[in-house]
């Protein structure tokens, strides 16, 4: 872009300067060059900072959501155990107990002692119960994706991330990033301030606003990574409660 200032205009300015610096001879030509030049500068810097000074990208706003949940870079070397809860309101709560090694790829699944999966890369192996072996790529995806949040954002899978119109969220102001996949569409909600992540949903038909809603509430640290406790989920539009995950802790 090429900012061109009239003629007419510049000699406006400049003879205002000039006229107002009260120093004489050399000295004050000089001086009053000098304010003029400034002040042309800080005109130019005027117009240009508006347009893209402050302007963030989606980048931008998940880089500082992955600052505040994990300033470390711990997760992709993450090595721990997380315990669950997982209430329905109908329906026994399910005790489940996930290992994670992000260094080697391995995760194990415990569902209530009934269900338990070995999963390695691409490959999962029941290890107890009477569920199809592939079970347990879904569950481990899941549970990975889930609550490694909003550090997945990251992986090389994840399609074009885009920036849309701030929201409102239990009455603070939040960036939204939106995230189309194959199956559905996602969208997370960020705090404008500190970057945390304060609740996210997904469509599978966007157009008619059916999906579900996570609600996200307190914090467990893990190895310096700040992990949402508890998540709520509720369906889209009805928002009808479908139940909470609780993170009841992590070794």
């Amino acid at each position: 872009m090429n900012l061109n200032i009239p003629p007419s205009s510049n000699r406006s300015l400049e003879n205002i300067i000039l006229c107002s610096c009260p120093l004489e001879g050399t000295i004050g030509v000089s001086c009053r060059r000098t304010i003029f030049t400034s002040m042309k500068k800080l005109i130019v810097l005027s117009l240009f900072f508006p347009l893209f000074g402050w302007t963030q990208s989606a980048n931008d706003i998940l880089t500082k959501a992955i600052s505040y949940h994990d300033p470390s870079n711990s997760w992709q070397k993450l090595d721990a155990t997380l315990s669950f809860t997982e209430t329905r309101p109908e329906g026994a709560d399910r005790k489940t107990t996930v290992v994670i090694n992000n260094k080697t790829g391995e995760v194990t699944i415990n569902r209530n002692d009934e269900e338990i999966y070995k999963v390695v890369g691409d490959k999962a192996e029941m290890v107890k119960g009477d569920k199809e072996e592939d079970r347990g790529l879904i569950l481990r995806n899941y549970y990975l994706y889930l609550w490694g949040l909003p550090m997945k954002l990251k992986d090389e899978s994840t399609p074009e991330i885009t920036l849309e119109d701030q929201a409102e969220v239990n009455g603070e102001t939040t960036n939204v990033l939106r995230v189309e996949y194959e199956a559905d569409t996602w969208y997370f909600y960020f705090d404008e301030e500190t970057g945390r992540m304060l609740e996210y949903k997904f469509y599978k038909d966007e157009e008619a606003g059916k999906g579900e809603l996570l609600k996200l509430e307190e914090e467990v640290e893990i190895d310096g990574i700040k992990i949402p406790k508890k998540r709520s989920w509720y369906t889209l539009p009805e928002m009808k409660y479908l139940g909470t995950d609780i993170l009841d802790g992590a070794e």
